[in-house]
């Protein structure tokens, strides 16, 4: 008689579970993505990547619980939720190629789950959730060997993203990585995010030292991109140049009284419009030429003082100063009168043109006041001037 064999029947979940594979879905946090690479006062972004590809690891040993947060989640999800934030926070605008390989082994072999492509939000965040599950070995240097052949369609600079624990990965990927730079060259970045535990210390070594073969990129670990500005600051280093701009300190170049005369050298703010200032805004009528002892306004200058009657006479409860200077040359008590004295003339002028007496009254400084240096004769002009200081409105 023959006697049946009974095979017991074995789900698939069941050969999951035999091959230390994960099927659980991810869960992903809650997640607020800070602005990436917006041009402001203080930096400048440039694009400098053009395609980025992610190398996942998909192995058994990121079935291990992660032990960098509280909530029990194992490795692989903690990669999956890195790359998950990584991916909102890169700005939707950006002209840019992605594409997604995992390594594993078994049930969770070998695969390129997303081929580079046009990068969209919603395309990464598809071929994330279709990298349901972790098991076997961890050859990454097949996945980096067969991202060469990926990576001949990625046009442009490359950034390659390598998300791992770093637990066992043969010496041959540093081969592979090395084999990418000879390819590729100075267009090719590596970049690293490692998702391990304190046992596997080695495997964040082994991560970083990727990026050194290279010579560009730089590796992270999980738990430094543990915050928005964080996980934006990597981004930024990824996808950006930027260069700090040093804040251009504005000054204040306005001319409110409109006399010609910027505020910051302005030493007569509030002169009436129309007035004829010197180089200090102040309302003044220099290099004037009385002669030898003199105190009666020559004709030539006469017209000058037009100016001064028009200002005037717009303004009929304007009330004046007028005040005479002198340069240096001769004795101080002298210059001391002879400008009182010159002030004086210039006020009968103005009174003989029309203009009210008591509106006006007189000061002399002498030469205490100068404008200029008396040790040439372009200054000593500059300090024989009459100014008017207006005393009321």
């Amino acid at each position: 008689m023959l006697k049946k064999i009974i095979i017991p029947a074995v789900s698939i979940t069941g050969l999951a579970l035999l091959s230390g594979c994960a099927t659980q879905a991810t869960s992903y946090p809650s997640f607020t993505a800070d602005p990436v690479g917006q041009n402001s006062s203080t930096a400048d972004f440039k694009q400098k990547t053009d395609t980025l590809f992610v190398v996942l690891d998909a192995s058994s040993s990121t079935n291990a619980i992660y032990d960098g947060n509280s909530s029990g989640d194992t490795k692989f999800n903690v990669e999956k939720q890195t790359l998950h934030n990584i991916n909102k926070s890169i700005p939707e605008n950006i002209k840019l190629s992605s594409g997604l390989r995992t390594f594993g082994f078994g049930f969770c072999s070998n695969d390129l789950v997303q081929d580079i492509s046009s990068y969209s939000t919603n395309a990464v965040q598809s071929s994330l959730d279709q990298a349901e599950c972790a098991s076997g070995g961890s050859p990454m240097e097949d996945a980096l060997s067969a991202a060469s052949t990926d990576l001949d369609k990625a046009p442009g600079n490359i950034a390659l993203l390598v998300i791992s624990d770093g637990h066992q990965i043969s010496s041959r990927a540093l081969t592979a990585t090395q084999d990418l730079e000879d390819k590729f060259g100075d267009r090719l970045c590596v970049y690293s995010v490692w998702v391990g535990n304190e046992d596997n210390q080695e495997g964040k070594a082994f991560l970083q030292g990727l990026s050194a073969i290279a010579g560009c990129g730089t590796g992270i670990t999980a738990a430094e991109l543990n915050s928005s500005p964080a996980v934006a600051s990597f981004v930024e280093g990824m996808l950006f140049d930027k260069t700090v701009l040093t804040p251009v300190v504005a000054t204040v170049n306005n001319d409110t009284d409109g006399d010609g005369v910027i505020n910051s050298r302005d030493k007569c703010p509030g002169t009436s419009k129309g007035a004829k200032v010197n180089s200090q805004g102040c309302w003044s009528f220099n290099e004037l030429e009385f002669g030898f002892d003199k105190a009666t306004v020559p004709a030539q200058y006469t017209s000058l003082f037009d100016n001064a009657v028009h200002i005037l006479e717009v303004s009929p409860s304007m009330t004046v100063q007028i005040e005479g200077h002198t340069d240096s040359r001769g004795a101080a008590s002298y210059n001391q009168g002879l400008s009182v004295r010159r002030a004086q003339a210039v006020k009968d002028h103005l009174v003989s043109k029309g203009i009210d007496a008591n509106r006006i009254t007189v000061k002399g400084f002498g030469e205490s006041t100068p404008l200029a240096t008396n040790d040439t004769e372009a200054g000593r002009a500059e300090n024989r001037r009459v100014g008017f200081t207006i005393t009321g409105r």
